[in-house]
Parts: C-alpha cells; structure tokens; sequence
C-alpha cells in the first residue's frame, strides 16, 4: 500500500510540475492591397526584345511593399518577375497579347497583386494617357527617370525607379 501511496504520490507531482504548452499566437491578417483595374497594351504593340530592372515600391493603407523588378520582353511574350529584398522570387506574370498568367511563389499572402504591378509597369511605360477618365492611374515622371504611379481610387502609390536596361538588339549604344 506504502508503495502505491509513493507512486500515485509521484505520479501527481510530475503532473504538477508539468507547464502548460504555450500559446500559439493567433495570427493577424496580413495588410492586403485589392485588385485594381486598369489597361494593358497588348504586347504584339510593344516593339522591340529588350530587358530592364526596376524596383518598385507600393505604399498605400497599411501596405509598404518593396520588390525588384526584371521585366523581360521577348517576340510578344512579356515577363514580369518580381524578387523579395533578398532576391528570391515572389511572383512572376506572363501577358502574350492581351492575356496574362500570374504565379505566386511565395503562396497567396501577397500584400500587392501581381496584377497591379504589372498595371502599373503599363501605366509608366507603355500607356501615354493624360485622361483620367481613360485610365485612373496619374503618372509623374521626375528627371531622373523615376516614375510615380498613383492608384488613387485603389488607395495606393507605386513608384518605379529604374536599375539598369538593355536596349532592343540593333539599337545603337550609348557611350
């Protein structure tokens, strides 16, 4: 009996002793821009086979997103690839012609769609509007080449700054 009284008595105090497991912290959901709409040109009305890169940095609600950007345009393929901070890939859009084919790498917890970078690299590069009623993104080119983007009606601000460029093949060099 002296035995069962020691071992129970154990027993209680290792489950006594034991902590309760930690709390898993609930998670918050993440700041998320919406889907904002906007034209594309189609790609068979952009000349050339070219690269660029670019960063791009999207602020707008509780959203401040950065990413590089190497767009790529190839025959009537254009490609968008966007990297992390850390230069992993975080999506990458594809549009031949008017379609496009958006992946995300790092799952769906995107705070800026790929869709609206890819808007916006339109917006700057490829659509010539000054009629809001066209397109409601308001375009600002600064001399060095900068170029702010403002989604207004979306609630966000892109701006764009180029890193570096090669030109279309046959185009003369610069020295």
């Amino acid at each position: 009996m002296r035995r069962l009284v020691l071992a129970l008595g154990s027993v209680a105090l290792a489950l006594a002793c034991k902590t309760a497991p930690p709390l898993l912290p609930v998670p918050l959901p993440l700041p998320k821009l919406g889907d904002c709409p906007g034209q594309l040109r189609s790609t068979n009305e952009i000349e050339g086979d070219w690269t660029i890169h670019e960063r791009i940095r999207v602020v707008g609600g509780e959203v401040d997103e950065s990413f590089g950007l190497v767009v790529q345009k190839s025959g009537p393929k254009l490609v968008v690839v966007g990297l992390t901070p850390f230069g992993a890939k975080a999506f990458g859009v594809t549009q031949i012609g008017m379609e496009t084919w958006t992946e995300s790498y790092l799952g769906p917890v995107l705070a800026v769609p790929p869709q609206n970078v890819l808007r916006d690299l339109h917006r700057a590069h490829f659509l010539i509007v000054e009629d809001p009623a066209l397109e409601p993104r308001q375009v600002t080119r600064e001399a060095d080449g900068v170029v702010l983007v403002a989604a207004r009606e979306c609630g966000y601000e892109a701006t764009l700054a180029p890193v570096s460029a090669t030109p279309p093949a046959g185009a003369p060099s610069s020295p």
